[in-house]
């Protein structure tokens, strides 16, 4: 088998994409553009599936987090909680709506939002909410996150623009939740619009009545000042057709993960714990090396067998040049950037895939 079938990311849809053309071409036959049957089919079902009782779409992950922290009160004066290690739009989403980032650390293993690290943090700043990443798609340690904010009276948005498929524990999917979570739909997500999506989930209807008039320019009983974040019936349509295959292909990855970690024991790299196999959705597939040089040496040995693998997070948020004045805590974070590689992960990858992806870095590093 030739090692250029290991895409980074394989984006097929080959099973569901008549189906989906099929939509998209009444859609267009009865002009229904903007919002119509699919959004709401795919609230419903995607809410029911994460134990939500309000699913509500938005045009993309980053409006997502801007909406939540806004209709939790946040704004201008206020201090919001965000991890070292995540995508620029996490903090962007607090800068968006006038509040400031102040850096929780990660546990050093999985580069997960760390709770002692937010409780010394939260004693310096005072926060109004916090931000906890399911990085990679890996669970964040919310018991602990919850317990503490709730005493607290911190506001939680859970970023779960990676998580769709992970587990908090068993049968309690990321959702199951007393705090608002986001999603991304982007293209190379588990569960993936054919261009940008996502939604928050809420258990709560007051916050799902604001979210709802704060999509659509403010519309509601309360005429109040919103923005257009409305998803289009299209990327919804591709949604929920996807829906029902998104669990099998989930499952698929969790294979691939264990298949990972048995291949690649005795390496002198680190992989993650083996609890989080069936707990993550394995959005990623990423492994820690010791230093910057180990990996890049390893991606380029890798790219030359013509083998898909990116590094992720190079810099914490606090090394980021338009993020450098913001304070809190990043020393593990600081530690854990630039040391990871992402593998080929995706729900096709066979036994044979992933013994070829671990024998060439076996080779590299004999």
């Amino acid at each position: 088998m030739a090692v250029s079938f290991y895409n980074f990311n394989d984006l097929h849809h080959d099973e569901i994409i008549t189906t989906i053309k099929d939509r998209i071409n009444s859609i267009i036959d009865n002009s229904a553009f903007v919002e119509g049957e699919f959004n709401q089919a795919f609230e419903k079902e995607f809410a029911a599936n994460q134990k939500a009782k309000h699913c509500l779409l938005v045009a993309n992950g980053t409006d997502a987090l801007e909406i939540a922290l806004k209709v939790y009160g946040v704004g201008p004066g206020d201090k919001v909680g965000v991890p070292g290690i995540t995508f620029y739009a996490t903090a962007e989403a607090v800068l968006n709506v006038g509040a400031t980032p102040v850096w929780i650390d990660v546990d050093p293993i999985a580069g997960l939002f760390c709770p002692k690290s937010l409780e010394r943090v939260h004693a310096k700043h005072n926060l109004k909410a916090v931000m906890p990443v399911h990085i990679y798609g890996l669970p964040c340690p919310m018991k602990e996150i919850n317990s503490f904010c709730q005493t607290n009276n911190i506001a939680i948005v859970e970023d779960a623009a990676q998580a769709q498929g992970t587990y908090y524990g068993e049968n309690s999917p990321v959702g199951d939740s007393p705090n608002l979570v986001t999603f991304s739909f982007y293209p190379t997500k588990n569960l993936s619009a054919f261009g940008d999506a996502g939604c928050i989930l809420t258990n709560d209807d007051d916050l799902a009545k604001k979210i709802l008039a704060e999509r659509n320019h403010g519309r509601g009983d309360d005429m109040v000042m919103g923005r257009n974040s409305r998803c289009d019936h299209m990327q919804a349509a591709v949604l929920h057709a996807k829906l029902p295959e998104a669990q099998k292909f989930n499952n698929q990855r969790k294979m691939v993960a264990q298949r990972y970690f048995n291949a690649l024991q005795g390496l002198p790299i680190k992989v993650l714990p083996e609890h989080f196999i069936c707990l993550s959705s394995w959005h990623l597939y990423p492994v820690q090396v010791e230093s910057v040089e180990v990996r890049e040496k390893l991606m380029a040995y890798l790219r030359s067998k013509e083998i898909g693998c990116t590094p992720f997070y190079e810099k914490t948020l606090s090394q980021e040049a338009s993020l450098v004045e913001f304070e809190g805590e990043d020393e593990s974070a600081r530690g854990f950037a630039g040391h990871t590689l992402c593998l080929p992960m995706n729900p096709f990858l066979t036994e044979e895939d992933v013994l070829e992806v671990s024998g060439a870095i076996k080779e590299f590093f004999n």
